[in-house]
């Protein structure tokens, strides 16, 4: 397989680099020919795992959850951006009774006004802790600083929850935090999402999104962005490039080539120690062929011979002619039972010796005798016609009288010859026992080829009287060379055995690392190919990413550096993830001269700096959350400076809902005074720890405002109720519409963009509405939308659109009751707000 370096085709390296990263890994996979299945199934396995070790992407490409409960280990994910909705708190810092924060789930900037002391500051550290489980106050704190989160008047009772809008889902999501401790680590997070179960926070998979993509901005977390440690300020910013997954990979990869070299480096290790141990076993034909069988790998492509090394190193015996060999069949060589042999000789003996002493006697002529008529009668038998003695010829002798007086008499000499038989059937006994004694192995040592023929001669012998004269001095020597010679073997064996052993060990070792080295070894091919092509798609990413996040922290800093001499360079990393030395590289030039951003810059600078630096992730297309929230960011800015803010949260509006707490009021000013568009909430504390928020100006609510002011003014001029008063109406409606539309783009998923672009384009409120009304983010006829508007909101609703239409044109409309054409404006825009027949 392919191991060199893989080069990663694509047309539009900065179109890849906008996708969600699993998507982007996907694409570059698709595009590389060079790189094998096996090599991207390792990359895809690599990305898992560390999806697993970071606790889950959280970001586009993640996973939506299952029914039920979850297990351990599984991500919950939603796969589209999620949105604020309704804040609870209760009970927790400065919030006593329970405190509501309504937003809406959608793109736009949402401004949280309050007083130093009011409870705003405690609401934002309670949607961040919501998330994370801390915040910059109760992080690491000890159990006896309870006090600082737990409120001292509603301390009995702390939770924090919010509804969630999950852009797609039909409804929305509720996320809860409770705590059943006395420290603030003691609590639990659950998310109920409809379709989806409820699972606990742990397992959504946002853990690490929360690390990498840092939604939420405190005055302390502002600070630490530009006064940590070069190292921090570096893994800030490289978690903000979203590389954590890909270095993960990295980590998880070079991890498994270390194993996989490991086990090559040490089979490397142990080659020569073992070569040289076999060696020096001496005349072992064990170690000839454990040789034999390692160089089989030098010889063909099959690698070594493992079956006879595992016969080696088990102890089976291998089919060899060597010195082993013979010395196993010495050991094992066995002579003849003596005492066996002796006993059977010994009968023989007396065998023999009860024949001999029954020879000459009566019973033994009788035995002649009957032999010698029995021989007679078998002629006459074999011989019916002859009756002439074959003897003497005498004729007529051997006739049936005679053979009768024959039978009865051999019948009378067996009779007295019986112990004859008897010895005679003794000794063949017995010589067929020591016959049976001599049974010659399978095979025969050499050295004991001599005696062990001798041995077997016996068995050949039948003369008893030799038989037993040479079976005993036979058994005897044989018995005596197999003694001498098992010894000896068995001392020589014990020697080689005990050289062997010192070698089997290290031989059973080796065998075991090379046969996993080369089963591995396709895998290491592709765990090098796979390492080295991640690596290099990070390096490029990070540059890609570095160069965008570069250019955006520019960009916001163009509009917070109102007013000053000061010039950011480009933002530069020095240093690697696992460099000792690492650190964020921010220069700028005061007045054209260089200088070291911290050394130069005043307090307000700086933190425009850190906004310039925290900002750019929220717009990072992996993350997971469509909003961002941050707490006083206004500290030490100058008015112009505050104006640049609006333009930036302005512009971060439009893709994201952003939701700032300021006890600043020069921010929603500056909103204001440039017309940008914004909602602000004020926050207010009673006593005990009472907090309310409240609607602070409401466009929608300003403009019927103005419109109803206008209408109870006393003899007010004909032309300001013709145009103005129809003008503001319509304003209100416009707003409504607009908010009624992008809360309809947050359930379809429709490009925001696109969305912004049409309502840019769209003067009358008819073919606005239809952005309201409809899911297709069209502009449908003005029949059909009117139509729609009756269904929805009564035949009145497009009387009502109509007339404030008019007030733009040059004979305006004139209400008959300006106070009750202004009530029913308002009413149909608070109905179109409330979205009630558009769910």
């Amino acid at each position: 397989m392919d191991a060199t370096p893989t080069t990663h085709p694509h047309p539009n390296p900065h179109h890849d680099n906008a996708l969600p990263l699993p998507q982007l890994v996907e694409a570059r996979l698709a595009q590389d020919p060079k790189l094998t299945d096996g090599a991207k199934a390792l990359v895809r396995e690599a990305l898992g795992a560390a999806e697993d070790d970071t606790g889950g992407t959280g970001g586009a490409g993640g996973t939506g959850g299952a029914g039920g409960t979850g297990r351990a280990g599984e991500s919950h994910a939603p796969a589209r951006p999620v949105y604020l909705g309704k804040i609870t708190v209760t009970g927790f810092r400065g919030v006593g009774g329970e405190a509501r924060l309504n937003l809406r789930p959608k793109q736009g900037v949402t401004l949280v006004v309050g007083r130093n002391g009011s409870g705003k500051s405690s609401i934002a550290e309670a949607v961040e802790t919501l998330f994370t489980g801390t915040n910059a106050h109760g992080a690491g704190q000890h159990p006896s600083h309870a006090v600082r989160w737990r409120n001292l008047h509603r301390g009995e009772q702390t939770a924090v929850e919010a509804r969630l809008t999950v852009e797609g889902d039909p409804s929305p999501s509720t996320l809860t935090r409770t705590w059943t401790g006395d420290t603030f680590a003691e609590s639990r997070a659950v998310l109920r999402r409809p379709g989806h179960g409820t699972v606990p926070l742990e397992q959504v998979g946002w853990e690490q999104a929360t690390r990498t993509y840092r939604p939420f901005l405190s005055y302390v977390d502002l600070g630490n962005l530009i006064n940590g440690k070069p190292a921090q300020m570096y893994d800030n910013i490289a978690a903000i490039l979203g590389l954590d997954h890909l270095n993960a990979a990295v980590r998880r990869l070079t991890a498994a080539r270390k194993e996989l070299d490991a086990a090559v480096n040490a089979e490397k290790e142990k080659k020569p120690l073992l070569l040289a141990a076999l060696e020096g076993v001496g005349h072992d034909d064990r170690a000839v062929k454990a040789l034999l069988a390692m160089e089989e790998m030098e010889e063909k492509d099959g690698g070594p011979d493992y079956a006879t090394l595992d016969a080696l190193i088990a102890g089976v015996p291998t089919a060899d002619e060597g010195r082993l060999r013979e010395a196993r069949l010495e050991a094992a060589a066995e002579g003849p039972e003596l005492d066996r042999v002796g006993v059977a000789v010994d009968a023989l003996r007396h065998a023999l010796a009860d024949v001999e002493d029954l020879k000459g006697t009566v019973a033994a002529d009788a035995h002649s005798r009957a032999q010698l008529l029995q021989a007679a009668l078998s002629h006459s038998d074999r011989h019916a016609d002859d009756t002439a003695c074959p003897v003497c010829g005498t004729e007529q002798v051997l006739d049936r009288e005679w053979a009768s007086r024959a039978e009865a008499q051999i019948a009378a000499l067996l009779r007295e010859a019986d112990a004859v038989r008897e010895a005679e059937a003794g000794l063949r006994t017995a010589t067929r026992a020591v016959h049976d004694l001599v049974l010659p192995p399978r095979e025969v040592p050499a050295v004991l080829g001599e005696p062990w023929r001798a041995w077997s001669d016996c068995r050949r012998i039948t003369d008893p009287a030799e038989l037993a004269e040479r079976a005993l001095r036979a058994a005897v020597t044989l018995a005596d060379a197999c003694e001498v010679v098992a010894r000896k073997a068995g001392e020589e064996l014990a020697a080689l055995d005990e050289r062997w052993r010192a070698v089997v060990g290290l031989l059973a070792e080796w065998t075991r690392l090379s046969r996993q080295v080369a089963a591995e070894k396709s895998r290491r091919t592709e765990t090098n190919a796979a390492l080295t092509w991640i690596k290099k798609l990070t390096t490029e990413i990070r540059d890609l990413r570095l160069d965008a996040f570069a250019e955006h922290t520019q960009r916001i800093w163009e509009k917070l550096r109102r007013q000053s001499s000061v010039d950011l360079k480009p933002v530069r990393m020095h240093g690697s993830e696992k460099a000792t030395v690492r650190k964020l590289v921010m220069d700028v030039t005061v007045d054209d001269a260089e200088a070291p951003a911290l050394s130069v810059m005043s307090q307000g600078e700086l933190h425009s700096l850190a906004l310039s630096l925290f900002l750019p992730r929220a717009a990072t297309a992996d993350s997971p959350f469509g909003f961002v929230v941050i707490d006083d960011p206004v500290q030490s800015m100058d008015p112009a400076k505050v104006d640049g803010l609006a333009q930036v949260l302005d512009e971060l509006g439009r893709d994201r809902q952003v939701v700032v707490f300021t006890h600043d009021t020069r921010l929603p000013h500056a909103f204001r005074g440039q017309g940008l568009p914004v909602t602000v909430l004020k926050v207010e504390r009673g006593e005990r720890s009472k907090v309310d928020v409240t609607d602070g100006t409401d466009p929608v609510s300003e403009a019927i405002g103005d419109a109803l002011a206008l209408a109870r003014t006393p003899n007010c001029p004909d032309a300001a109720l013709r145009h103005v008063l129809p003008s503001l109406c319509r304003e209100a409606l416009a707003i409504a519409i607009v908010e009624a539309a992008w809360l309809r783009r947050s359930r379809t998923g429709h490009s925001a963009d696109a969305l912004q672009a049409a309502i840019d384009r769209t003067d009358r409120l008819v073919p606005l509405a239809s952005f309201a009304l409809f899911d297709d983010g069209l502009v449908h006829h003005d029949d059909e939308v009117r139509s729609r508007l009756r269904a929805l909101y009564g035949g009145e609703s497009t009387t009502l659109i109509h007339q404030c239409q008019r007030g733009a044109h040059p004979d305006g409309f004139l209400p008959h009751d300006p106070v009750a054409f202004v009530r029913k404006v308002e009413d149909l825009a608070h109905r179109i707000r409330k979205q009630e027949g558009n769910v």
